[in-house]
């Protein structure tokens, strides 16, 4: 782009090619997921037989399929579904009767709550360990904060909830173990989603700051007499954390999955507990919506990544 009045070339902070390819690449992700959500649901059974009583009488079930459209054939059904859904015409849901978009949406906030909490308490655990690990002098303390945070990552989910609820609400009595509508009842939950995020982000932190430490400019910045904090903040932690936010990125996926299960083992009132529910009851076009939340959800959590990233380290964006 050249301004008129100086004829200079006017460069944007991001390439708006990379920027299309990025919301491009999203969008497919969105629609694959809904595809393989809804031939994986509607292929294993009729949805209608949770509609009618179990002593219903018989004919009940073929005028009910007739009536949502069940008796079509799957890629008929497929195609209408896709079309409602662009057009905002969402199906209701089976057992709310309601629109299960809004729903879903409904239940977003304390999800985003849940992950915003379990991210930030990664990124705090992680990148102080990340840091210890690569500024010590110490060779105990440059192997074990990581070596012990590698850990982490060998216990399941379900094991660590169970953990830290029998520790924290069973012997202790600190904090509640189910619910929410306390900051005492997010703690449990976030710290279930959060430790899982302290390996990588350690790891990768660690990682980028041995190479900044090494970079030439940070050598002349260090024998300029530049203060030791305008030094880490502008040329140590600033220039590792293009790297650093790829990887929020790729744990995004770990964040939304994960809270699937957390949310249901701590009945936190959020997407994935709901999801869950509409799995058990049958509720296709709920369970769809709550994909379609989750998969946005990602998407836009990695564009943003992404964008961040390209903004400090503008040769991702090549």
């Amino acid at each position: 782009m050249t301004t008129a009045t100086t004829g200079r070339v006017l460069r944007l902070p991001l390439d708006l090619r990379y920027l299309g390819r990025r919301v491009l690449t999203g969008l497919l992700a969105v629609w694959g997921a809904i595809t393989l959500v809804f031939f994986a649901l509607y292929s294993s059974g009729n949805p209608a037989i949770m509609l009618i009583a179990p002593d219903a009488p018989a004919g009940e079930l073929e005028r009910v399929s007739r009536l949502y459209g069940f008796d079509r054939p799957l890629p008929e059904q497929y195609a209408r579904f896709l079309l409602a859904m662009i057009t905002g015409d969402f199906p209701k849901s089976l057992r709310y009767n309601d629109d299960p978009l809004a729903l879903a949406l409904n239940r977003l906030v304390p999800s985003a709550t849940l992950g915003a909490a379990a991210l930030l308490f990664g990124i705090v655990v992680g990148g102080a360990i990340g840091y210890v690990a690569a500024t010590s002098r110490s060779p105990l303390l440059r192997r074990l904060p990581v070596s012990a945070a590698t850990v982490l990552d060998a216990i399941p989910g379900f094991f660590l909830a169970v953990l830290l609820v029998l520790v924290f609400s069973v012997s202790l009595h600190l904090l509640p173990s189910r619910g929410s509508g306390t900051p005492a009842h997010l703690v449990l939950p976030a710290l279930t989603l959060g430790i899982f995020f302290v390996p990588s982000i350690s790891r990768v932190f660690r990682t980028a700051l041995v190479e900044v430490l090494d970079a030439d400019h940070v050598r002349t910045a260090r024998a300029k007499g530049l203060h030791p904090v305008r030094l880490t903040l502008r040329h140590i932690v600033g220039n590792s954390l293009g790297s650093t936010l790829n990887v929020l990125g790729i744990q995004a996926g770990v964040l939304l999955g994960g809270a699937v299960v957390t949310e249901s083992i701590f009945s936190w009132p959020g997407v994935g507990q709901l999801s869950v529910n509409a799995v058990q009851n049958r509720d296709y076009p709920l369970v769809i919506a709550c994909v379609l939340v989750i998969a946005v959800g990602f998407v836009v959590i990695n564009l943003v990544v992404d964008i961040l990233a390209a903004l400090f380290d503008p040769r991702i964006a090549r």
